[in-house]
């Protein structure tokens, strides 16, 4: 219990921990928006936001837009990156007006110079990693690391550590702190490359960009699209930026550079929209599987949530299973075997609650790649799952003891057949070749035995046959050698030949059925032959059919007092045979002393 709760209080407090550093990152991105801000409205000549109260409105609702995003996905899910990715999206936004000759501030200007290219790296991260925070291939991994390459080292770091504002006609330009020494034409060649190095890898992230959302299945992509393709657009604004600053050589504010932030501006928020989006569509998700989950509650078990989630995702061939037992195996909710491998065009995705796994779903693939589907399936169906996986592990531990049970029958009738092997093969060979030894040991033809002698050899004589008799009856008891030899209704034909009672035979099947059902049929008749006959009966019927997937059994006795319901207890071997098959044994007492066994076996096609 101790462990329990310190478990469930770790939990609390990592959330916690999560949605108080996600308030802590919203705040912080907010007021790096407004401090941006205030630079901007302070020289207005090098800013964008600063120019115009559109401007100001602009800069701060793109990349508002995007921390609000991360923090709201952060709050929802504390343990994803994703959250912190878009708030460093949203923050970087910002950047590009620090790279401001007008700045005051050394510190700030020398900020500017290095990350003011940083905002497209950090919105491609972002999107090529979201809705999961991590990026999914090494193509994507590859792009975003070139981009930041560029952006920071190629058009940032190493153009500021040789720039000298003051050598390079910048005279309204405070000082370069991290200046080296001042190199006007390296600086002018790392620009220009890093501006043609900028349209590489914005084309590389548009490209990983299109090549995730055409590889996504149509679940992924139907959340994938909303902030891909404005992120996209984003990249291509951004490269046409670069593309008209070439000439010149250096990024810059002129007109068409405010035309194409604006653009890039509404680009951002159409992303913060496709997030909330997809938050939306996962609400109205967990509403629908709430409703359905409730409507399966009506369902009777097993089987009914099944039924339920394929409808609501529209897979008929979906099938649920639960891990049961130790060691884990799968089953169905009817406690049948389950498959947790993927079959041809299939997924597998477990079901975790708590750290556990609660079931496991395979479907159609690609079905589930949103990963906040899954999370609302097991949200919404928990109490459901759970009830069913309880009913599924009994029903399967109830199999388990059907098994077991299979597994003693067989096993004894596997004994009984060695038992009637060793008593043909053995003891019942040697006696015969003692009494033939003794026939041979009789006084020849013209020899005078003694009488006494003549009389003991025969005596021993006619007890050898009696114990052979005896010893042969009891190995066909034990299991007779025709049941295995031609099958049920010889074996039971002989029966009847030997029975105490009169035995009237109908319908037979002449062609073999599996052994188990064999023996199982013909020992029920050999033990209601048997207590019929100790109670009196004047005679049995008895019919047997195959349709094909059973064997039927009715066995009819015309009864004797002591045929009645006490007759019940005469047939427990007979009846765990039956059982052991999956079968199952009725006995019906009717008026004029009549009783009726009635079995079904399933015994294959």
């Amino acid at each position: 219990m101790t462990c329990h709760d310190s478990g469930v209080r770790g939990t609390w407090r990592t959330v916690a921990h999560g949605r108080a550093g996600a308030l802590t990152l919203g705040a912080v991105g907010a007021g790096f928006g407004l401090l941006t801000l205030a630079e901007a409205r302070s020289a207005p000549g090098g800013s964008f936001g600063g120019t115009s109260w559109v401007g100001a409105v602009t800069e701060l609702a793109a990349g508002w837009a995007l921390i609000g995003a991360g923090v709201a996905g952060s709050w929802r899910r504390p343990a994803s990156r994703e959250g912190l990715l878009l708030a460093g999206a949203g923050t970087g936004w910002f950047l590009v007006e620090w790279n401001n000759p007008g700045l005051g501030s050394p510190a700030a200007f020398t900020f500017g110079l290095i990350v003011a290219a940083l905002a497209a790296p950090l919105v491609a991260h972002a999107a090529l990693a979201y809705p999961a925070g991590r990026l999914g291939s090494r193509l994507d991994l590859g792009a975003v690391l070139f981009a930041y390459a560029g952006a920071g080292i190629i058009l940032g770091l190493l153009p500021a550590l040789f720039f000298d504002p003051g050598r390079q006609g910048c005279g309204l330009c405070p000082a370069n702190l991290v200046l080296i020494r001042p190199e006007p034409g390296l600086v002018n060649g790392l620009l220009r490359s890093g501006l043609l190095l900028g349209l590489a890898w914005l084309a590389a992230l548009v490209a990983a960009g299109a090549l995730r959302l055409a590889q996504a299945s149509p679940p992924l992509r139907r959340m994938l699209w909303p902030v891909l393709a404005p992120a996209g657009c984003y990249l291509v604004l951004v490269g046409a930026d670069f593309a008209h600053s070439l000439p010149r050589g250096t990024l810059s504010n002129d007109p068409l550079d405010y035309r194409l932030w604006l653009g890039q501006a509404a680009m951002l928020l159409l992303m913060a929209l496709g997030v909330a989006w997809a938050w939306m569509r996962g609400h109205r998700t967990r509403s629908a599987v709430v409703r359905l989950v409730m409507d399966a509650a009506k369902t009777p078990p097993p089987g009914g949530l099944r039924e339920v989630l394929a409808g609501l995702l529209g897979d008929p061939g979906l099938e649920l299973a639960y891990p049961v037992g130790e060691p884990p195996r799968h089953v169905h909710a009817d406690g049948s075997p389950a498959s947790a491998e993927p079959g041809e065009g299939q997924d597998v995705t477990p079901l975790v609650r708590d750290g556990r796994t609660a079931a496991v779903l395979r479907h159609r693939a690609g079905l589930l790649d949103d990963p906040g589907l899954v999370g609302e399936v097991v949200t919404a169906a928990r109490l459901n799952m759970e009830n069913e996986r309880l009913h599924a592990e009994v029903l399967a531990q109830l199999e388990d003891l059907r098994a077991a049970r299979a597994r003693i029958v067989a096993a004894g009738d596997a004994e009984r057949r060695r038992l009637e092997r060793d008593l043909h093969d053995g003891a019942q060979q040697r006696l015969v070749g003692l009494s033939l030894a003794l026939r041979l040991a009789r006084p020849q033809p013209g020899l005078t035995p003694a009488p006494r002698l003549t009389a003991l050899i025969s005596q021993a004589d006619r007890e050898l046959r009696l114990a052979i008799d005896e010893l042969r009856e009891l190995a066909h008891g034990i299991y007779p050698a025709v049941l295995a030899d031609e099958g049920l209704a010889a074996a039971v034909e002989a029966l009847a030949e030997t029975s105490l009672i009169p035995v009237t035979l109908g319908a037979l099947p002449e062609q073999r059925l599996p052994g188990p059902v064999e023996a199982a049929g013909y020992f029920l008749i050999a033990e209601a032959s048997q207590h019929a006959a100790l109670a009196g009966a004047e005679g049995m019927t008895v019919d047997a059919t195959h349709d094909g997937h059973r064997l039927i059994m009715n066995i009819t006795q015309d009864g004797a007092p002591g045929t009645g319901p006490e007759m019940d207890t005469g047939l427990f071997d007979a009846a765990d045979r039956v059982g052991a098959l999956g079968g199952r044994l009725r006995i019906e007492h009717t008026a004029g002393r009549a009783t009726t066994i009635r079995a079904e076996m399933p015994c294959g096609s």
